[in-house]
């Protein structure tokens, strides 16, 4: 009993002092794919503890898939998740409120079938084309629009397949496809097998009017969660770029993520982290915002039944909130 009361008066007495634990922070809840690009920044945010050196506790929340962490998201058990300014737009048209706070520049690449002779537009007449995710992959529609200032339909003129990114990965390898949409990420393990790009997708942007270096994904938040605690989401956006920038100039953090990149050898290892650097976003400006709405019209041009509709600029966080 004696002892009790000393353990109690020890602790009452930290508590007074200043020695007591501090009181819990805010938290950020994101759901990321445990495989993912996304899943190694927020890892490495944790591991540093960028997040309380900022004020917040990052919680993450591993998903299976991109729709589920969408659907995490429209049920608020989670607070932002990374997706395009494309989804997250059209999720506005329908009362969401999404704000978006870019994470990349990547748009995903364009890698050719082993010994193909594809060098032009009307090369792709009669081809098979694989499509990573679905008809909104950003670098399937540079290539349409692309091929359609050319004159060349890709819809009608070839044969289009789409499907999950490694399924396409296994059937560029057996020669099933001609040319392949996929992910930057999958498409840095086929360069480091040997498979050449086909052209760059910033030159498609380039002869299509858009200039900039266009962030395509950011983390979405809804714009009630921002107006909560406004400082909450300054500090998360200061970890992303203090993590960003010792990602971008050190090799030494990426030691630590490697076992997370399940990477097969240092040639995919070594890839994976030039496509990540390559792909940090500068900080947004009104000629990235520009770029995106002519994006938004592109697309809406290319679909069967256009709608006319614009993008929202507000959609975009721009710093200091």
């Amino acid at each position: 009993m004696f002892f009790k009361i000393i353990l109690l008066f020890f602790l009452s007495f930290l508590s007074v002092s200043g020695y007591a634990q501090p009181a819990g922070l805010p938290q950020i809840k994101v759901a990321a794919l445990a495989n993912g690009t996304v899943n190694w920044e927020l890892q490495y945010i944790k591991g540093q503890q960028l997040d309380r050196k900022n004020g917040f506790e990052l919680v993450v929340t591993q998903v299976a898939s991109m729709s589920a962490s969408r659907l995490a998201l429209a049920g608020g058990t989670v607070d932002t998740i990374v997706s395009d300014w494309l989804w997250a737009n059209e999720r506005n048209r329908q009362g969401e409120g999404l704000r978006f706070l870019p994470f990349s520049r990547q748009i995903g690449v364009l890698i050719k079938a082993d010994g193909s002779l594809i060098a032009d537009f009307k090369d792709l007449i009669g081809k098979r084309i694989g499509v990573a995710g679905g008809p909104m992959n950003k670098g399937w529609v540079l290539l349409q629009a692309s091929a359609k200032a050319e004159g060349i339909d890709l819809h009608k003129e070839a044969t289009v397949q789409f499907a999950a990114p490694p399924l396409l990965s296994q059937g560029l390898r057996k020669k099933q496809i001609d040319l392949l949409v996929t992910f930057w990420h999958f498409g840095a393990k086929l360069e480091a097998e040997g498979f050449e790009r086909y052209g760059r997708l910033s030159d498609l942007m380039a002869k299509l009017g858009l200039k900039s270096d266009l962030p395509m994904l950011g983390y979405l938040f809804k714009q009630p969660f921002i107006d909560a605690d406004p400082e909450r989401i300054r500090g998360f956006a200061i970890a992303v770029s203090e993590a960003k920038k010792q990602l971008q100039e050190s090799d030494r953090p990426w030691k630590k993520l490697r076992p997370l990149m399940r990477v097969s050898n240092d040639q995919e290892f070594k890839a994976l982290v030039k496509g990540y650097r390559q792909g940090v976003p500068s900080p947004l400006t009104p000629h990235h915002i520009e770029d995106a709405q002519r994006f938004y019209r592109l697309i809406d041009q290319l679909k069967t039944y256009p709608t006319g509709h614009t993008l929202d600029e507000s959609l975009f966080i721009r710093l200091p909130l």
